[in-house]
C-alpha cells in the first residue's frame, strides 16, 4: 500500500517487488511517523499496492513529495515468477483471488495470470504476448516520461543508499542514524527469507538480451545513467522539476 509520511507531507509509493516492504520496516524502526493508504473503494480500506489515481482526492491535496523505487526488467521479471511460484503453486484459485484483492488487475495480472511453473516458459510467453509490460507497469506508478509525478525514484539495486538519502532529504537523518544498526539487520534478514521461499531461476545471455530489448524504454528513461543525482525528477522543496 502507499504510506503517508505526515510531518513532512510525503508520499511513498510502493511498487510490487522493489524492495517496498523493507523501505517501509525501515522508516518504521528509524521512528518516522507512517500512515496506510489504500485505494477508493466502498469500504474504503487499504490495500497493498495503490497508485495515484486510487488514492482519494482530499488526501491527495496534504501530499507535497511523493517517491517510489523502480528495478532492473531482468530482475524484476524473474522476482515475479518467483512471487507467484511461492504464492500460486497449488492453489491458484486462491491467488487469483488474492491479487486481484492485493494489487490493481490491469497491470500486475498481466504477469501473474500468465504464471507457468517453468519459468522458461514463462518468460517466452511474457516476451511474446506482453512486451514492454515492465515499462507499461512502473509508469502507472511514477507518470510517463517528462511527466513525472514522483519527486524522486530510486533503484531496487541501491536501495540502502536511496532510501536514506531520501530519508535524510525529509529531514529525518538523525533518525536514521541513531537505529542504523537495527535497520541493517532487518536487510538481511529478509534477504534469507526471499532466498529460502522459491526457486530462483537463472535468466540466460540470449533471454537477458531479449528483456532488455523489450524494456528498452525503461532501461534508457531509469538506468541509462544511475547516477543519484538522475534520480531526482522535483525540487522536494518547491515540487518544481529538476
Amino acid at each position: 500500500m502507499s504510506y503517508f509520511l505526515p510531518e513532512k507531507k510525503a508520499l511513498f509509493l510502493h511498487i510490487p517487488r522493489t524492495g517496498g516492504t523493507w523501505t517501509k520496516e525501515a522508516m518504521f524502526q528509524a521512528g518516522i511517523p507512517m500512515d496506510k493508504w489504500g485505494r477508493i473503494g466502498e469500504p474504503y480500506r487499504p490495500k497493498k499496492h495503490t497508485i495515484i489515481p486510487h488514492i482519494r482526492p482530499d488526501l491527495l491535496q496534504r501530499v507535497g513529495v511523493v517517491f517510489a523505487f523502480v528495478r532492473h526488467p531482468v530482475q524484476y521479471y524473474v522476482s515475479i515468477w518467483r512471487f507467484a511460484t511461492r504464492s500460486w503453486k497449488d492453489r491458484p484459485e486462491e491467488m487469483q483471488w488474492k491479487v486481484r484483492e492485493r494489487n490493481d488487475p490491469a497491470a500486475i495480472n498481466e504477469a501473474v495470470n500468465r504464471w507457468k511453473p517453468d519459468f522458461n516458459e514463462w518468460l517466452e510467453e511474457m516476451l511474446e504476448e506482453e512486451p514492454g509490460w515492465a515499462t507499461r507497469w512502473f509508469e502507472r506508478y511514477v507518470g510517463p516520461p517528462g511527466g513525472e509525478f514522483c519527486h524522486f525514484i530510486g533503484r531496487t539495486e541501491t536501495i540502502e543508499q536511496d532510501v536514506e538519502q531520501v530519508v535524510r532529504m525529509l529531514g529525518y537523518g538523525d533518525r536514521w542514524d541513531e537505529k542504523r544498526e537495527r535497520i541493517a539487520m532487518i536487510r538481511h534478514a529478509r534477504n534469507r527469507v526471499r532466498t529460502a521461499k522459491a526457486p530462483h531461476p537463472e535468466v540466460t545471455d540470449e533471454q537477458r538480451v531479449r528483456i532488455e530489448r523489450s524494456e528498452r524504454v525503461l532501461i534508457n528513461r531509469f538506468l541509462s545513467e544511475d547516477t543519484f543525482e538522475n534520480r531526482v525528477y522535483r525540487n522536494f522543496q518547491t515540487g518544481c522539476p529538476v
